[in-house]
C-alpha cells in the first residue's frame, strides 16, 4: 500500500470524525433571545446582471468561486430587480466580496489589493426591467473613496427603482491586477437590517472565513448557513494576520461605522498567546472589543482559542481561554461561538507542520463549525453541515 494511499485514508477518516462531530458541543452555542429576528432574504441570486465588460453572471450566482472581473477601469456592473416583488425591495442591503484581496484592510500591513474597489458610486435607475441595462437615469445613492477594504455593505432606498448597479472609478488594485473582481449580493432589507455577519479576527480568520475554496472544496458559510436553515446569511471576512486583541481594539470600532449588518465574530488570541499577553490584559482588550460591538448596536460572537501544539501557545492559550470564560458570564447578549479549542485538541491531525495553523482540512472544518453555530444560535436550526469539503 502506497504512502499517499494511507495519507488519503487517514485524511477520509478525519474528515468523517469531523463531519460527525459538528453537531456536538463544538457547535452548540448557547441560544441568546436578543438574536431571533427574522433574517434577510437574498434576492439577487440568477437576476439579470450585466456588465461593462467580463461576464457579469459571475456576480450572482451561488458559487463563491467564481466571479466577475472587468478588464480595467472604469467598470460597472448592473442587477435588473424587476422581476422581484416591490414589497421585498423598498430597501436593499447590498454587499460586495473581493476574496482576491488577502487581508481585510491590506494597507494596514502593507500588503497588496488584488482587482479590488477604489472609488466607486452605487447607483439606481426607475427604467423599466426585461431589457438591456439603460444608459442614462442613473441617480447615485452613495459614493465611496480610497476604499481599501476588501469588501463592504450597503444600505440602498429602492424604493420607485428597478435597477441598481456599481460604478467603479479607480481599482485599488497592483501591478497587472487593476481591474474590479468581485461578488455582490442583495437582500431584502425592507424591515431592515436584521442579518449580515463581520468576521474579526486573525490569520485563522482570514484563512477559514474566505467565500472560496482551500485547496479541498468548501462551501462557502453563507452556503452551509442556507443548506442548515434556509437562509443565506451575507459574510464579511475581517481577518487580519498577525493582530492580537490589542491591534483590533485600535481599528474595529472605525470598521463598526462601516459594517451595517448585526452579527459581529471576535476571533483573536493566538497571537496573544504567542507575545504571552497575560490573560487580565488580554481580557480587557476583548471586553472593550464586546462593549464596541454592543455600543454600536450590533452582537457580539465569540469562540474560544483554537488549540495549538506549539509549546508556548499551547502554555498560554488555556489562561486566555478563562478570560473568554469570563466573557460569557460577564456579557449576557454575547453569543458563545464554537469551542475551537475542543475541536483541534481532539483533532490534533488537522493542526498543520507549523503547529498554530490549520490544515487546509483544518479551515474547511472551522468554516463549517461557525455555520452550525450561527444556524444553532442565529437561526434555530441545529444539524450537521454538509459535508461539500470532503
Amino acid at each position: 500500500m502506497s504512502n499517499s494511499f494511507v495519507t488519503i485514508s487517514r485524511l477520509t477518516s478525519y474528515l468523517a470524525i469531523c463531519l460527525a462531530l459538528l453537531s456536538t458541543a463544538y457547535a452548540a452555542p448557547v441560544i441568546a433571545s436578543s438574536a431571533s429576528l427574522p433574517a434577510m432574504k437574498l434576492i439577487s441570486r440568477g437576476v439579470p446582471s450585466y456588465a461593462s465588460s467580463g461576464n457579469g453572471s459571475l456576480a450572482n450566482d451561488a458559487d463563491y468561486n467564481s466571479y466577475w472581473r472587468s478588464s480595467g477601469v472604469p467598470a460597472t456592473l448592473a442587477y435588473d430587480l424587476a422581476s422581484i416583488p416591490s414589497m421585498n425591495r423598498q430597501s436593499l442591503y447590498l454587499v460586495w466580496y473581493n476574496d482576491a484581496t488577502y487581508r481585510y484592510d491590506h494597507s494596514l500591513v502593507s500588503g497588496l489589493g488584488y482587482n479590488n474597489m477604489g472609488s466607486y458610486t452605487i447607483e439606481v435607475n426607475a427604467s423599466a426591467g426585461g431589457g438591456r441595462a439603460p444608459t442614462s437615469g442613473w441617480v447615485v445613492m452613495e459614493s465611496v473613496t480610497n476604499n481599501t477594504l476588501h469588501s463592504r455593505d450597503h444600505v440602498v432606498t429602492f424604493s420607485g427603482y428597478n435597477w441598481i448597479r456599481l460604478n467603479v472609478s479607480v481599482s485599488d488594485g497592483s501591478p497587472e491586477n487593476r481591474d474590479v473582481a468581485l461578488k455582490m449580493d442583495i437582500y431584502d432589507a425592507t424591515n431592515g437590517v436584521t442579518d449580515g455577519w463581520l468576521f474579526a479576527g486573525d490569520s485563522i480568520t482570514a484563512g477559514s472565513m474566505r467565500h472560496t475554496d482551500l485547496s479541498v472544496s468548501s462551501d462557502s458559510f453563507t452556503n452551509q448557513v442556507g443548506a442548515l436553515a434556509g437562509v443565506f446569511p451575507a459574510q464579511q471576512n475581517a481577518g487580519m494576520p498577525g493582530w492580537t486583541a490589542a491591534d483590533m481594539v485600535a481599528h474595529l470600532s472605525a470598521w463598526l461605522k462601516l459594517f451595517h449588518g448585526r452579527y459581529v465574530a471576535i476571533s483573536l488570541g493566538t497571537n496573544d498567546a504567542a507575545a504571552g499577553v497575560a490573560p487580565d490584559a488580554f481580557y480587557a482588550n476583548m471586553s472593550a472589543l464586546v462593549e464596541d460591538v454592543l455600543a454600536a448596536g450590533k452582537i457580539p460572537v465569540v469562540p474560544t482559542i483554537p488549540w495549538s501544539r506549539d509549546p508556548t501557545h499551547a502554555k498560554n492559550i488555556p489562561g486566555l481561554n478563562t478570560a473568554i470564560e469570563r466573557l460569557y458570564r460577564e456579557y449576557p447578549d454575547l453569543i458563545r461561538g464554537p469551542d475551537l479549542y475542543g475541536f483541534f485538541s481532539e483533532h490534533q491531525m488537522l493542526i498543520s507542520a507549523d503547529n498554530v495553523h490549520p490544515t487546509e482540512t483544518g479551515y474547511a472544518a472551522a468554516r463549517s463549525l461557525w455555520a452550525n453555530a450561527a444556524a444553532a444560535s442565529v437561526y434555530n436550526n441545529r444539524g450537521v453541515a454538509p459535508s461539500h469539503w470532503r
